[in-house]
């Protein structure tokens, strides 16, 4: 992976803790991972919090393709995914994309940068067609001053979002070959999955496409693909189709140290 796209997550990475900074507040089996309802960004509130909190924004609907924001851009909204998936991504200097995140109904996007009121470092494109509720940063800003459970929620959904770019630079950065990044991704999804409590977490349905496989692991399409062939071959993975099945997570786990 280039230099340049390397210091680019780490500074991600660092964004995402400057949210402990701020002033104290006052008292679908057809998707990777499709979280349960009690995962739910805000979905915890109760009473008058849960009704001002359904009561914000507006819903706005997006084609895959569509850009909720870009890389550079100022804040406006926070976006409340209510159906459909979202990825996100950052660009090097040198123009090498990678996916950092592939987000799901139930995620709120565009919280560090709204909360610190710094411009987005990532852009989020509508992976499917999708619906989503569009806050405006000082709305949300007001609400989560207002209620201290909401502000606990929204530290939770930062600290989750950290959680998973961190993953994500050590998928990218810590395995030296693409069978190993592959490897990390696979069981992220299963652990991610298991987490969700699936039926079975070993099975999913992938909707992306080996391009963008290739930009969440740092490599090209043709090597995503030769990957996969291998694993298939040696009954580590089955594919059918767009479903995916991990046989043998234990191998999967020797590649990714």
């Amino acid at each position: 992976m280039a230099g340049g796209l390397h210091l680019r997550l780490v500074k991600l990475s660092r964004s995402l803790k400057e949210i402990f900074k701020m002033p104290s507040f006052n008292p679908r089996t057809d998707t990777l991972t499709k979280p349960s309802q009690s995962n739910r960004a805000f979905s915890n509130l109760t009473g008058k919090a849960s009704e001002d909190f359904n009561a914000l924004g507006m819903e706005v609907d997006y084609s895959r393709g569509a850009n909720l924001f870009i890389e550079g851009q100022h804040p406006q909204y926070v976006f409340a995914i209510c159906t459909g998936q979202v990825k996100l991504s950052v660009t090097s200097a040198e123009g090498k994309t990678v996916i950092v995140r592939i987000a799901h109904a139930g995620d709120v996007l565009g919280l560090s940068a709204a909360l610190n009121s710094n411009d987005h470092e990532v852009t989020a494109e509508a992976l499917e067609n999708c619906q989503v509720k569009a806050i405006r940063v000082k709305d949300f800003a007001a609400f989560i001053h207002q209620y201290p459970e909401a502000a606990m929620e929204t530290t939770r959904c930062v600290l989750q979002e950290y959680q998973v770019v961190f993953n994500d630079v050590c998928r990218l950065a810590l395995p030296s070959t693409v069978a190993g990044r592959l490897a990390n991704l696979l069981l992220e999804w299963t652990k991610s999955r298991t987490q969700s409590r699936m039926t079975d977490p070993n099975r999913m349905i992938v909707t992306l496409t080996h391009e963008e496989i290739a930009g969440m692991t740092g490599t090209s399409r043709e090597s995503v693909s030769r990957t996969f062939q291998e694993f298939q071959r040696e009954k580590v993975i089955s594919v059918k189709g767009s479903s995916l099945t991990v046989l043998r997570p234990e191998a999967l786990e020797q590649l990714a140290v």
